[in-house]
């Protein structure tokens, strides 16, 4: 399989901003990003790496010949031409491509080293055109998204974001000679963009399928080398160490046993993978205990605990679920969000009992529930037939210290109760009325046995995923009332529940999402 590296631009934001070497030469923890790429494509089994640079900048011309040349002696091919596009660039690179599979990328593009490895080995197992890397990881001012079917295979590039929409390209293509058939088409046309390449592999019926990465991040200016050197440094220093921090029972109102169990099926099914899997409890957290790991997987809810993973996470860790998302997204916070983005729910408002808001003239009955976080108590929901019961219930909350509260209608019609990994195919539903089901609080009751009216399963998973995306709560659950037409309204939606029904198929996809 062939390598090929476009080291053509001109690198101009970085010389604006200070950085003196051409964008190829610029190091990242003392190795050039033209030598790490390099590297890394030899390891990977390159029979060959195509270079482009351009004639501006002797200096990345005189590195490969001199370092490169020597350190990788017959693997490097060198084109050294001026373009006015990257695509431009694409189309010199093209000769020395035919005939073999290749993997093309810019020379900026950071990635972690295992996810590539695990990458092209896949690639070069699959029957398809093309594999393209992409990611959930938003640090580009003008991302190209990624639209895809249920397979991963991709459907449409998109320069704003459609509904639902997951991934934005992380600008690394494997592909089959067939693409450049493609290439050609569009330069012939006059265009220039690689997007619109891109674009025209799906338009030729190219079976283009989409490779999940959990970050790629491009060195477009100064401030980005840091944050490339810490992402590095947490692939290097952390490979292959996974630590689960379990919840606390306070959290687990109910549910301990049920939060315990699908912890413990998650973690067992991330030791049938990889060599290394800890695990603490989050009343045992430390910032000690986090430094080490690039991957955390996290129930905990505890103020402290979330304090010391977000600082771990803006230490470039990966964290499931966010720790920063589940700091910010309270429930009030939530609900908001989800109107300014028409995810479905009950006509809905936040008071602040300190403020002495005003109940809204909303229909009743209604529910009051604590708006700073999941419900950890009975008394945390409050159900409200009529406004003569109005002041007793917020005085309840009153005496508890909590003052936002969200107050949203009650709305008729089946009650369904949903688990779901966005980012994975894994969804599971169920009445929770019907049978004999686990409740938490008793609840349920109030909306009756079950008419199962007709709706949409995959509405609902693609709005549960879209909610997950916009919250951050990847491993997630919920619960909405399906009316009598078949429209849906959410009326809770919570990161990482006890997946008490479907634990170890649960399980299985959040070990695959970590």
């Amino acid at each position: 399989m062939k390598f090929a590296i476009i080291a053509a631009g001109e690198g101009s934001r970085l010389a604006q901003e200070g950085v003196a070497l051409p964008k190829p030469l610029v190091y990242l923890n003392g190795e050039p990003m033209i030598h790490r790429l390099v590297r890394i494509f030899e390891e990977a089994g390159a029979e060959e790496v195509v270079v482009i640079v351009n004639q501006l900048q002797p200096q990345t011309e005189e590195y490969i010949r001199e370092v490169l040349e020597a350190e990788f002696p017959q693997l490097i091919r060198l084109v050294v031409k001026t373009t006015p596009s990257s695509m431009h660039s694409f189309s010199e690179l093209a000769p020395y491509l035919e005939g073999a599979p290749f993997c093309l990328t810019t020379v900026d593009s950071i990635f972690s080293e295992d996810e590539f490895y695990s990458y092209i080995s896949e690639f070069e197992s699959s029957d398809c055109d093309g594999l393209m890397a992409v990611t959930s990881y938003i640090d580009d001012e003008k991302p190209l998204y990624v639209s895809v079917d249920d397979d991963l295979r991709i459907t449409g590039f998109h320069d704003t974001k459609p509904q639902p929409c997951r991934f934005i390209s992380g600008g690394i293509y494997a592909l089959r000679p067939a693409a450049l058939k493609t290439l050609h088409r569009c330069m012939a046309e006059g265009q220039s963009r690689m997007r619109n390449f891109q674009r025209g592999l799906i338009q030729d019926g190219l079976r283009i399928y989409a490779r999940p990465f959990s970050k790629i991040l491009d060195v477009d200016h100064a401030d980005d080398i840091a944050k490339a050197e810490a992402f590095l440094d947490m692939q290097y220093v952390c490979d292959k160490e996974i630590l689960g921090v379990s919840r606390s029972p306070q959290f687990s109102p109910a549910s301990v046993e049920r939060d315990k169990a699908i912890f413990d099926a998650v973690c067992q099914c991330l030791r049938d993978r990889v060599e290394q899997v800890d695990t603490i409890s989050e009343d045992e957290l430390s910032e000690h205990d986090l430094w080490q790991y690039s991957h955390i997987f996290s129930m905990a809810r505890g103020q402290e605990a979330l304090r010391l993973l977000a600082g771990a996470e803006m230490r470039e860790a990966f964290i499931l679920n966010s720790a920063l998302s589940i700091q910010h997204y309270t429930r009030a916070r939530l609900v908001e969000a989800f109107a300014e983005n028409g995810i479905p729910q009950p006509e809905t408002v936040v008071i602040s009992l300190k403020r002495g808001d005003d109940i809204p003239p909303l229909e009743y009955p209604l529910w009051l529930k604590r708006g700073n976080a999941c419900a950890q108590e009975l008394d945390d929901v409050c159900y409200v037939a009529s406004p003569e019961e109005m002041p007793a219930a917020l005085e309840s909350f009153r005496n508890r210290g909590l003052d936002e509260i969200v107050v949203c209608r009650h709305v008729e019609g089946d009650l369904v109760k949903f688990y779901g990994v966005e980012g994975t195919d894994f969804f599971y539903f169920y009445y929770p009325t019907r049978g004999e089901h686990f409740s938490k609080f008793g609840f349920e009751r109030l909306n009756g046995v079950p008419k199962e009216y007709k709706f949409s399963h995959k509405k609902l998973k693609e709005t549960a995923d879209e909610a997950a995306q916009l919250s951050g709560f990847v491993v997630y659950g919920g619960d909405c009332i399906v009316r009598s037409d078949g429209s849906f309204a959410i009326i809770d939606f919570n990161d990482w529940p006890s997946f008490s029904p479907c634990c170890e198929d649960a399980a299985r996809a959040i070990a695959s999402r970590i």
